[in-house]
């Protein structure tokens, strides 16, 4: 085998001073210009700036020495070149630990989640801004232009505390996340695969008369459909403004776009604010919204309700956002997306309930005071196919067949053949358990509890054997420390969405089954009767029933 001569390039550290002058750009300390819109920006002490050397794309890091307070700074560090006599570099700031550079693309991240500094913007992560230059190592000079636009929002209100504000393309633009800059394209930026849809700016500012000068690092693209900023309080109250939606909006790099000022009004109550779920609790009439995190959908509905005007204006805001208005009645109902060929793509139970409460047991493990969709502790509550997010009513909707995709795009199908598709052991997050187990795994996205919440593992109904009582309203009960656990009888849907006329305590677990049988086709339940002496016990031996994924049972939701 013939080998060829290969000279690698030698590459040499050199201790440098570099001269760094901000243009007109926004990062740091915020001062408006009217006429050009544009911000006064100044070196802050701690900068730092990251230089790469085109000649072997090595990336090294300089420090601040001298300049700050001020828009020109000098810089001083080790660099890495392969040639210290003419050679073109590029800049960057900040100096992400995490930066990346790969055939001339340079790889940063734009947070999903931004800050405000005291006098502005925080330019340490969200102040993006870039320079190249050629020269000998030793005489070299940047002049730092910005990659991104700045929205500044004037809010007053009274007395409000904001919690974030959130911006979003109208056409479900990339606007956050991992990003590359294009060395050889006038430095054109491109968001990864990894980015998302949305970015937003957290702020526990409170509202007053004053407005409020809050800003948000945008990327400066076409907004083909504009965009929106969903402003949103503590409390979770929220309202959306949208700029462009028909004729579209562009935003340039290093310009600050002036929001008209804007008094908070409440428009609805986000019921995401802590987080996405499959199932949101509404306790009180009023209109609420909720994120989808959707970026195709075109129209929301509702699919059921099992309490006639409970829910009504089921609608879809620009940026994702699910709205509807809910009365004082209690019940459950059913939301839906679809996209523009009519296919749902994602649903959502909504539980109107008095805000249930949260019970800790002698374990220390904390659960809800009733089952997943009842209006009462002493309410069955809705029922559940294993693995699956939406609820069913003792009476389903539709009966049928269908595939795995159903699950998600026929929610109100009860499927008969449901063991047969859903063949995935996490579905509910708790893996191929063989035997009775106290791993728990984690909560999944078809969880069907609200956030913060889980459905119960095996490890809580192993606790709560023989510590139930039978009640005598018919179910079962338990003393805690404070106050009382119950547990009413709650029979199960079969494998043909028909009541088993069974009344037993049927309570599934977040746990798959494993067997010489099958490794998917079983989920772990827990059925519960009365003994000689009216205490409950587990039906079946080693305390743990297997059951077809089909069957309909209940769920009761433990803290994640």
């Amino acid at each position: 085998m013939a080998c060829n001569n290969h000279n690698e390039t030698e590459i040499a550290s050199y201790h440098v001073q570099v001269s760094a002058q901000i243009g007109d750009v926004a990062r740091t300390t915020i001062r408006d210009d009217a006429a050009a819109r544009r911000a006064e920006v100044l070196w802050a002490e701690g900068d730092q700036i990251g230089v790469v050397a085109t000649s072997n794309w090595a990336i090294s890091t300089l420090d601040l020495t001298s300049g700050a307070g001020s828009r020109s700074a000098t810089f001083e560090g080790e660099i890495l070149t392969s040639n210290e006599l003419a050679e073109s570099y590029l800049a960057f700031y900040p100096n992400q630990q995490s930066a990346t550079i790969n055939n001339g693309r340079l790889r940063l991240t734009l947070p999903t989640e931004q800050r405000n500094g005291a006098d502005g913007i925080d330019g340490a992560a969200c102040g993006f801004m870039l320079s190249r230059a050629s020269g000998t190592v030793d005489a070299l000079s940047f002049a730092f232009d910005n990659l991104f636009a700045v929205l500044k929002l004037s809010l007053t209100g009274r007395g409000e505390q904001l919690a974030r504000i959130e911006f979003s393309g109208g056409a479900g633009e990339l606007v956050s996340g991992d990003f590359g800059v294009d060395w050889t394209n006038e430095l054109a930026i491109e968001f990864c695969d990894v980015a998302t849809t949305r970015t937003h700016l957290q702020s526990n500012q409170i509202l007053g008369t004053d407005p409020a000068p809050l800003y948000v690092v945008v990327p400066a693209i076409t907004y083909s459909k504009g965009y929106s900023v969903r402003v949103t309080t503590a409390d979770g109250r929220t309202m959306v403004r949208t700029v462009g939606r028909s004729s579209g909006r562009v935003l340039q790099r290093g310009v600050i776009y002036n929001l008209p000022t804007l008094e908070f009004d409440s428009e609805a109550i986000d019921l995401s604010l802590g987080g996405r779920a499959n199932c949101y609790v509404v306790s009180e009439a009023g209109r609420y919204c909720f994120d989808s995190g959707l970026t195709d959908g075109v129209a929301a509905e509702m699919i059921w309700e099992d309490s006639e005007g409970l829910i009504s204006e089921v609608a879809l805001t620009s940026d994702g956002y699910v709205t509807f208005d809910a009365t004082a009645l209690r019940g459950n109902a059913l939301l839906a997306l679809r996209n523009s060929e009519g296919a749902i793509i994602g649903s959502w139970h909504i539980w109107a309930t008095e805000a249930p409460k949260a019970q800790i047991y002698s374990d220390g493990t904390v659960a809800l005071d009733r089952n997943l969709g009842a209006k009462s502790p002493t309410d069955i509550g809705l029922y559940y196919q294993w693995g699956r997010s939406a609820p069913f009513t003792s009476t389903p909707e539709e009966l049928g067949e269908g595939t795995l995709s159903d699950g998600v795009g026929s929610p109100q199908k009860f499927l008969t053949n449901w063991s047969d598709v859903a063949r995935s052991a996490d579905l509910w997050g708790n893996g191929t358990q063989s035997a009775y187990s106290k791993v728990q795994g984690a909560k999944s996205a078809a969880d069907p509890c609200p956030a913060g919440w889980r459905v119960a593992p095996p490890i809580f109904y192993q606790h709560i054997a023989g510590l139930l009582k039978k009640s005598e309203t018919g179910g079962y009960e338990m003393s805690l420390d404070e106050g009382v656990a119950y547990y009413p009888l709650t029979n199960r849907l079969t494998t043909s969405g028909i009541l088993s006329g069974n009344a037993y305590l049927f309570l599934w677990s977040n746990s798959n089954y494993v067997n010489a049988t099958s490794t998917t086709l079983y989920g772990t339940y827990f059925q519960f009767t009365a003994n000689a002496n009216n205490n409950s016990s587990f039906v079946g031996s080693g305390k743990r029933l297997n059951a077809n994924k089909t069957y309909g049972m209940n769920v009761r939701c433990v803290a994640e």
